[in-house]
């Protein structure tokens, strides 16, 4: 039975990049100029335009040269990470974790506790009052390193040991940058990216992953999601669409099939406020980055977070660092696992 999924992953498989013919009658009724295209004794310009109101993105008709990051040799050269979930871990790693626990639940719980009952004044104060346990000493032991985009920081803890990794991106955004660096920092990563804006996030993701053109939620259906479309490259401003919506345990664990995941970088507008609950035990996620949208969630979005967290602190599963803000009731943070043994194995052991 031809499913739309199914429909939509032939689509994502099989398509590639297109050129529509231009006829120069056209040409001239819209006024579109043309590039590299002889007319008579004429030379003129094709500048090719997105279907959608507004130019599209343009990419480079000649693609970067790829060069490896200085670690890259290094990190192709580690050890095999073998059964990890057989893997003894080391004495000194669960002291590190240990500490590492108790410094930072030392630190945030009498911050956050200052909130209970106050959820919207949580949100609007989260970044400077969470900033002092950033500076944790105990977190310098950790060795997170930062992946820039082109408009924010992604973090990452490196393994050391060597297998297939996975990172699974919620949220292109137009913006591979990052994907791109850790591309060519981390041998053997293999890269998963959803987006319910198929261009030019199906080309710019596919050029080293696997894109999936839908959005992430609890639910399936058709949601209303806040999206940055094509056309609107100069001024990235974000509009609410009606798009097709796959529960993220599904996507996770049905399509991907994935055991465990290394690194998730979720952004994707306010969308992730319908899946946090489900990041505390039921998918095994060694770390993730995450950016937090109250603003585009303004009825229940600072209660969902502040269960989130406390529900967090409660576990004891993961440390967050790096809270930063993006703009007024928008802000990242970067989780680590420090309980499940496969995460410290591969990361900390």
């Amino acid at each position: 039975m031809l499913t739309l999924f199914s429909l939509l992953y032939s689509y994502v498989d099989t398509t590639d990049s297109m050129e529509c013919p231009v006829y120069k009658e056209e040409v001239a009724k819209l006024e579109i100029p043309v590039e590299n295209q002889n007319s008579g004794n004429q030379s003129v310009k094709l500048k090719v335009w997105d279907t959608m109101d507004g130019e599209g993105y343009q990419f480079q008709k000649e693609p970067a040269p790829i060069i490896l990051d200085p670690r890259f040799d290094q990190l192709n050269h580690l050890p095999p990470c073998g059964n990890l979930g057989s893997v003894l871990i080391k004495k000194e790693t669960k002291e590190l974790m240990e500490n590492v626990r108790k410094s930072f639940l030392e630190c945030i719980n009498p911050i956050v506790q200052e909130f209970k009952g106050n959820p919207e004044k949580m949100f609007l104060d989260w970044v400077p009052k969470a900033e002092p346990c950033d500076k944790l000493e105990i977190f310098e032991k950790l060795g997170v390193v930062p992946f820039e985009n082109l408009h924010e920081t992604k973090w990452a803890v490196l393994p050391k040991c060597k297998e297939e990794h996975t990172l699974l991106t919620l949220g292109v955004g137009h913006d591979t940058m990052a994907e791109e660096k850790f591309n060519v920092t981390l041998p053997n990563t293999k890269f998963y990216g959803a987006d319910p804006i198929i261009e030019p996030n199906r080309q710019m993701y596919s050029a080293f992953g696997k894109f999936f053109p839908f959005a992430i939620g609890k639910n399936p259906g058709f949601t209303k999601f806040r999206v940055l479309p094509n056309q609107n490259q100069k001024t990235r401003e974000y509009v609410f669409q009606d798009v097709t919506t796959i529960p993220f345990l599904y996507f996770v664990n049905d399509i991907l099939k994935f055991k465990r995941i290394d690194f998730a970088w979720i952004d994707i507008e306010g969308g992730e406020f319908e899946f946090l609950d489900q990041l505390h035990q039921d998918v095994t996620i060694c770390q993730f980055n995450i950016e937090m949208h109250q603003k585009f969630r303004p009825g229940d979005g600072a209660q969902v977070f502040s269960e989130f967290i406390f529900k967090v602190l409660e576990n004891q599963k993961y440390v967050f660092l790096k809270s930063t803000h993006t703009e007024v009731g928008v802000h990242r943070m970067f989780f680590i696992n420090i309980v499940d043994k496969e995460c410290l194995a591969k990361f900390f052991n």
